[in-house]
């Protein structure tokens, strides 16, 4: 465990940088990233290129020293689906769901996680 101050600076290079400056130009579709010290949310609209990176993140992080947490490193279909049951994700102590705008809009919600 590192202090959050750490974590940031650290993970700046580490993950930040790199995911800017080697990842985004090779992907396919769009990406971004949202990070608060050590827990993030890596967001692709290409589930292949979201899979590419998923295969090659433990390796980044194991040059470093560093490691992913099992249970909370997953592949997440985040899509509003009429047919389907959406996933959501748990970050920062909320639940993320797709849910409808007072105009009846979809839009993300977030509802303080169960855990």
């Amino acid at each position: 465990m590192i202090s959050p101050l750490l974590a940031n600076v650290y993970l700046h290079y580490v993950l930040d940088e790199w995911f800017e400056e080697d990842v985004k130009p090779r992907l396919r579709g769009r990406a971004f990233e949202v990070r608060f010290a050590d827990d993030a949310v890596l967001a692709f609209s290409s589930e292949a290129d979201a899979r590419k990176v998923l295969e090659v993140l433990p390796k980044r992080f194991a040059r470093f020293g560093l490691t992913l947490h099992p249970t909370k490193t997953r592949l997440v279909r985040f899509r509003p689906h009429r047919d389907q049951r959406v996933e959501t994700f748990d970050f920062l102590g909320f639940t993320h769901y797709w849910g409808k705008s007072r105009r009846g809009l979809l839009v993300i919600k977030r509802k303080t996680a169960k855990r």
